[in-house]
Formats: C-alpha cells, sequence, structure tokens
C-alpha cells in the first residue's frame, strides 16, 4: 500500500510541474523571430490560462483526501504542497509574446500563425469583464483540424493585439 502512496503523491508534483511549463521554461531555446509585441497579464488572465490544470489539481487533492483502507492516498502534507504550489504557479508573472512567426507565453515555445485560418473576440463576462477572450480558430489540414487556441488579453491591450492578428492570421 505504502507505494501507492508515493505514486498517488507523485501525480500531485506532476500537475504543479505541467502548470509550471506552461508559466516559465528555464531552459527553453532562443525564440526565433522578430518581436512584435508584448502583453502582460493580470492574475484573471493568469488564473485562466492554468485554469484545466489547475481544476485537475484541486480535484486530485480532493480525491487524494478520502482514505483507502483506513489510510489517507497521499503522503502527509501532499495536499497542502498541491495548493500552495498551486498558488505560487499563479502568481508567475506571464506575457504574450507576438512575434513575426507566432504567439507564445513568456519563454515558450509560439505557436504559429499559419496554424490558424481565423480569429474571434468575445468579451468578457461577470468577473472577467475586463479580460477579453481571442479564440484562434485551427486550419484545416488533409489529416483533419488544427486544435483552435484561447488568449485571454486584457482590454487595454486588445485593440493592439487584433490589430497585429489581423496581419498574420489569414
Amino acid at each position: 500500500m505504502e507505494q501507492w502512496r508515493y505514486i498517488a503523491s507523485t501525480a500531485v508534483s506532476f500537475m504543479l510541474s505541467f502548470m509550471l511549463m506552461t508559466a516559465w521554461l528555464p531552459f527553453a531555446p532562443k525564440r526565433p523571430g522578430e518581436l512584435l509585441l508584448q502583453v502582460p497579464l493580470g492574475w484573471k488572465q493568469r488564473v485562466m490560462v492554468h485554469r484545466t490544470k489547475a481544476i485537475a489539481l484541486m480535484a486530485l487533492c480532493l480525491l487524494g483526501s478520502i482514505p483507502v483502507d483506513g489510510q489517507p492516498l497521499f503522503l502527509p502534507g501532499t495536499q497542502a504542497i498541491g495548493v500552495v504550489g498551486l498558488f505560487v504557479v499563479t502568481m508567475i508573472p506571464m506575457r504574450y509574446v507576438f512575434s513575426d512567426r507566432g504567439v507564445a507565453i513568456n519563454n515558450g515555445v509560439p505557436k504559429s500563425y499559419k496554424s490558424y485560418r481565423r480569429f474571434d473576440v468575445r468579451a468578457g463576462q461577470r468577473w472577467l469583464s475586463d479580460t477579453a477572450t481571442v479564440v484562434l480558430q485551427g486550419r484545416r489540414t488533409e489529416r483533419g483540424v488544427l486544435p483552435s487556441h484561447a488568449l485571454y488579453v486584457p482590454k487595454t491591450e486588445q485593440a493592439e493585439v487584433v490589430r497585429l492578428l489581423k496581419k498574420h492570421v489569414r
């Protein structure tokens, strides 16, 4: 039973690692292309970027609280480390970096503009009223449709982002 506790606790650290890789890649290669625009993200936009992984992490921590055969599934302190790690990763400053080749988060690998056929801008609702969601629609290929991608842009930067995307997404 003890090995399962180690495996379950490791799942929390893997999830935190995936979240960290979205926000910061310490050994990423230098980004190719000319820098066109950088858009800093506020805490609401950072939460939106991490939300799927954060929900999975919280569900994992919740499931780990359920005892199996009278013992907790995780090693002691795993849930606390998961929640604190989630908070720390969400607080890492993030920005969208637009270059002539594509768009990336911080120093991550850029997603090429050629992968998208068009984009839609949607206004944020309720607590996201100061955020515009820019959905880049995936291009159709002979193998199927490439995945779409959502950017959560502060309203103050929306005009610049739309102007740039009009030039590059066709």
